[in-house]
């Protein structure tokens, strides 16, 4: 039986990257970097991105972004929302597409947890709760500590 997860919102290795090969091409740079912030901090998720599936397809439901389905029997699929895609700048690209990764291939739950200025303190918000996404430049490493800790 395959689990859904969804997000509701807004929104230096010699070695060869592990990127799989089922992954539309408007997303192989993300899932490049998120295999190059994976190896900044000592981690290797090879196996798990050569099993991926990804692709960028109308998803129906209002206000989700992104999704991974995952199951024991299949390939992981991440699937993002096309029209969300279209008009989405590079970091909030990067920030869905590792949000459904961090499901997908971290097998991350949903945090809901809040700083004290009332912004998300993790990626893997669910976009349920009142926190307010501030992902950029200044705070994306402190992000990405906590995605892949």
């Amino acid at each position: 039986m395959g689990i859904i997860c969804y997000w509701i919102g807004f929104s230096a290795c010699e070695r060869e990257q592990a990127v799989p090969s089922k992954v539309d091409e408007a997303l192989q740079p993300y899932f490049e970097r998120f295999d190059q912030e994976a190896r900044a901090r000592g981690l290797d998720f090879s196996v798990e991105m050569e099993e991926l599936e990804a692709d960028i397809i109308g998803i129906e439901r209002d206000g989700v972004l992104g999704q991974c389905h995952y199951s024991e029997q299949a390939p992981n699929i991440v699937e993002v929302d096309d029209e969300f895609w279209a008009r989405a700048s590079d970091l909030e690209k990067e920030y869905v597409v590792f949000h459904e990764l961090g499901h997908c291939v971290l097998g991350r739950n949903h945090n809901d947890d809040r700083n004290a200025d009332g912004t998300c303190s993790s990626i893997m918000q669910s976009g349920l709760t009142s926190c307010r996404v501030a992902y950029g430049p200044a705070n994306r490493a402190l992000f990405l500590d906590e995605l892949f800790e």
